[in-house]
């Protein structure tokens, strides 16, 4: 969301003050019981939702505005000033620890749609926040210090497990999929929505004399519908509905959770839906990977097939442009010596030097492309003297100066390692020549007790390394897909005018790990 101008800030404030209030009345609204036991309070996650979608410069006005909300509605309850005081605290210092970690963590407005991401969101939203507050708050009332606590932490924890997520999933609408997909995403969105609603009508409203226990269960295909289909947005609405229906059913005495002590229904009520909205958020940021994973490796398949066709176009085109017009040339020259002989030796000996030259070069060309297709130094001479001899040809043919360095590097490698060592070099001095600017670059392979070790370093133009990554260029992603294949690691190490670094760490098994270290 932009904010342009000071009359949009100011509405802006003004309907986060009104959402606020609005907010604190919802809350005391759901509440169990004439002592105003609350099972989820939504206030401080929808002011929260709202931060982390307006720009930052932004919160000095607006988290003001929405504890003045807050302070409206609880003078209009009737607390007293004093407890207000210690209210508004807590919710400031649970606001903040929240605002301000997730800020931290998420460069733009958070997307759980990852482990990773999921993980520092329910850190700071639904365990640090809520638990720092909670001390504040449990003095601020009357009763069990302990009881208090606990009923507060649970009840901010799933306000930011269920709303704040959801929001934040509605918000991001050019990454949203499933409800803002095509018309038949938003037929099985509503019909997820409407068969979840109707089911948590017949558990959780229903007047039930005696339900069956096993019916809670019933959920679960629906929360993982919601889960494979829709991700965290679909996890979060969904628990929204059943968290409304359920804390409907409580309030007036209907479904499980309903009973004659309101704090024993409070903490089951809790208890529920925490464990049914935690479980189903993992599997949705899993799912949500896995199918992001998926379609990188469709891409790079596509990507890979594309570079095929175009090295299969760029040897037919030095076939036929170079070495076969070479040939040609040869063959003329070769006729044209069979009809006019020289006169004397002398010419003769010059007219074979010429073409013994020609024949030189066109085998040169032949070899430069086979080496380009696959290295016999590599296969039988080994990995070192492969890539010495590819420095050397790659230095002489390009007119640049690479500096190749080797230790402690063993003797037989498997051949997947080598090759892949080897076609990373190629790769990382080819793109360097194209794009760095430089005309000296280094290289250094080794070997540690752990594996085997290869550098590549200009002091070049570099460049962004996530945004080639996420563009059409094959030549990294291919590197990280080689790498991966031999469980190694590659590290991109670059930036715009200040040069690149490709490091790459391949394993060794634990036999040869042995052998590598008794020869040192």
């Amino acid at each position: 969301m932009r904010l342009g101008s000071p009359p949009r800030t100011a509405i802006l404030v003004l309907l986060v003050a009104v959402v606020s209030y609005v907010a604190a009345g919802l809350g005391h609204t759901i509440v169990l019981s004439s002592q105003g036991v609350s099972v989820l309070w939504p206030a401080c996650a929808l002011l929260v939702s709202i931060m982390l979608l307006v720009p930052r410069r932004t919160w000095p006005v607006l988290i003001p505005a929405g504890l003045a909300g807050f302070i409206v509605h609880d003078l209009q309850f009737g607390f007293t000033p004093w407890t207000i005081a210690r209210l508004i605290l807590a919710d400031t210092i649970e606001i903040l620890i929240v605002g301000l970690g997730l800020g931290y963590c998420f460069d733009e407005v958070p997307r759980l749609n990852s482990s990773k991401a999921l993980a520092k969101y329910c850190f700071f939203a639904v365990f640090l926040g809520p638990f720092a507050s909670g001390f504040f708050v449990a003095s601020a009332v009357s009763g069990s210090y302990r009881l208090n606590w606990r009923i507060w932490f649970f009840s901010q924890a799933l306000a930011f497990l269920t709303l704040t997520p959801a929001i934040l999933s509605w918000a991001n609408a050019n990454h949203g999929s499933g409800f803002r997909g095509s018309l038949q995403s938003k037929v099985e969105a509503a019909a997820l929505i409407g068969g979840l609603a109707l089911l948590g009508y017949f558990v959780l409203l229903f007047p039930w004399k005696m339900m069956p226990s096993a019916l809670i269960f019933s959920f679960v295909p629906f929360l993982l519908w919601a889960a494979l289909r829709f991700g965290s947005m679909g996890v979060s609405t969904s628990m929204i509905v059943i968290s409304f229906l359920s804390i409907w059913g409580a309030i007036h005495g209907h479904g499980p959770f309903a009973g004659p002590e309101p704090f024993q229904n409070v903490l089951s009520l809790q208890l529920f839906l925490m464990f049914a909205a935690i479980p189903f958020m993992v599997l949705a940021a899993m799912a949500e990977e896995r199918e992001r994973d998926q379609k990188a490796l469709s891409n790079v398949s596509h990507q890979l097939i594309q570079a095929q066709e175009e090295e299969r176009t760029w040897i037919a085109r030095e076939l036929h442009d170079d070495i076969n017009q070479q040939l040609a040339l040869l063959h003329i020259a070769l006729d044209q010596l069979k009809q006019d002989r020289p006169r004397s030796l002398a010419q003769l000996r010059s007219r074979m030097e010429e073409l013994a030259n020609q024949a030189s070069e066109i085998s040169k060309g032949v070899q430069a492309l086979s080496h380009r297709l696959h290295s016999s130094k590599l296969e039988y001479l080994g990995l070192v003297s492969a890539m010495q001899g590819f420095c050397r040809e790659f230095s002489d043919q390009h007119q640049v100066e690479v500096g190749f360095s080797y230790e402690q590097v063993p003797d037989s490698l498997p051949r997947e390692t080598s090759l892949c060592l080897f076609r990373i070099l190629q790769a990382a001095l080819t793109n360097a020549l194209k794009h760095s600017g430089v005309r000296c670059f280094e290289a250094r392979l080794y070997g540690t007790p752990s594996g085997v070790h290869l550098t590549v370093r200009d002091q070049g133009a570099g460049f962004d390394p996530e945004q080639v990554l996420s563009g059409q260029g094959i030549g990294l992603i291919s590197m990280r897909e080689r790498v991966r294949l031999v469980n190694g690691k590659i590290s991109i190490q670059s930036k715009p005018n200040g040069g690149t670094t490709i490091a790459v760490d391949v394993p060794l098994s634990k036999g040869r790990a042995n052998a590598l270290r008794a020869s040192a």
